[in-house]
């Protein structure tokens, strides 16, 4: 593949508040919030993520240093992703994991609600150093995950599935989960889960009308599940929102899409994610991973490590499928909207694996 040739993934963001403003808008928090002596340095982006914006700083003050991550809402004059950004919800989970399991998430230093320091609220966690797998490019294109052994790999897809597995065992008997209900929508957890997935839709597309995600609201809302257990669910559950060091997590990120629902909502959101990477890497030409959070593989493992059997995952692919081709609708629609792409003439060749969806529905993806 020649260079011409190359997919161009990475883009420039202009929704992203500039660094050196960002700087010195935390130079004034920390001193306001921490005490007239704190001194902000090392301000500096990690990368990932599409949908709000991560800072790393430094403080030191009276002698003492300590290294924070924040964590901020989109500015008011951008074009989110999500219409709501519960900043307080999310720091509620990653002290609930860190309180009831062993799973590393961040520990939350402070919520600030005032969006006049960075024009957003924004939330304060503690730095854990890592590496993640990159989304631009994917990290099955070029990278440490693909230029690992398979037994690293390995290590990595069990220590991914070992969060999952530990992250479901808090439910909302054996914790408060009412911060993330949305009763709104229904009774049911995965009725709300659709709920609110049908409203979210009818805010990204703007009055554009998708036919192939109205189709597969149909198909899920026919064959909707009954009788699964309710349980945390991370939401964003994959590899790119994960930190790891010696292929081993030690960080668990992002928790704007948690929610409660089936367990089968995070562990088919984290094999869909994979297959839609790998699919992208067959289309532009790249080997990709191939033994790496593959289905059947990826489900035994989990059901050895959580104790369980997994139910009904072709339903759960859909809703997984559905839920990313609604992003992935807002993010090529923000890109549009910034003059980084330009209209298709079909609005759901927005859809980047529309494909795939289709597949789902006529049944031929599974086989």
């Amino acid at each position: 593949m020649s260079d011409d040739d190359e997919p161009q993934l990475a883009m420039e963001t202009p929704w992203r508040r500039e660094l050196p403003e960002v700087g010195d808008a935390l130079r004034r928090w920390a001193r306001a919030r921490l005490g007239d002596g704190a001194e902000v340095g090392d301000v500096a982006e990690p990368g990932n993520g599409l949908s709000s914006e991560t800072v790393l700083f430094t403080v030191r003050s009276g002698g003492a240093e300590e290294r924070y991550a924040a964590r901020l809402a989109p500015a008011a004059d951008v074009y989110p992703v999500f219409p709501e950004y519960d900043l307080a919800a999310q720091a509620q989970c990653m002290r609930t994991v860190r309180e009831r399991t062993g799973v590393p998430a961040p520990e939350v230093v402070q919520v600030e609600s005032d969006p006049s320091w960075l024009g957003s609220p924004f939330l304060v966690m503690r730095r854990i150093d890592g590496v993640a797998a990159p989304d631009l490019p994917p990290y099955v294109f070029d990278g440490w995950v693909l230029e690992a052994s398979p037994a690293e790999r390995a290590r990595m897809q069990t220590g991914t599935l070992e969060v999952l597995a530990a992250l479901h065992t808090i439910t909302p008997d054996t914790a408060d989960l009412s911060f993330l209900a949305r009763p709104e929508f229904g009774d049911d957890p995965l009725l709300q889960q659709l709920g609110h997935e049908h409203a979210y839709y009818e805010w990204a597309r703007e009055g554009v009308s998708y036919p192939l995600i109205e189709r597969t609201f149909a198909w899920l809302e026919a064959r909707r599940p009954q009788g699964h257990d309710a349980v945390l669910n991370w939401g964003d559950a994959r590899v790119g929102n994960i930190l790891f060091r010696d292929f081993v997590p030690v960080a668990v990120l992002d928790w704007e899409m948690a929610a409660v629902g089936p367990r089968e909502v995070d562990l088919a959101w984290c094999i869909f994610l994979h297959a839609f990477f790998d699919d992208l890497a067959d289309r532009f030409g790249f080997a990709g991973i191939k033994d790496f959070m593959q289905r059947d593989d990826t489900v035994a493992e989990y059901e050895r490590l959580a104790g369980v059997t997994v139910r009904d995952l072709e339903w759960f692919e859909v809703f997984a499928a559905l839920r990313f081709a609604i992003v992935s609708v807002r993010t090529s629609t923000r890109n549009i909207a910034y003059g980084q792409a330009d209209p298709p003439a079909d609005p759901e060749d927005l859809i980047m694996f529309r494909h795939l969806l289709e597949q789902m529905l006529d049944g031929s993806y599974w086989r």
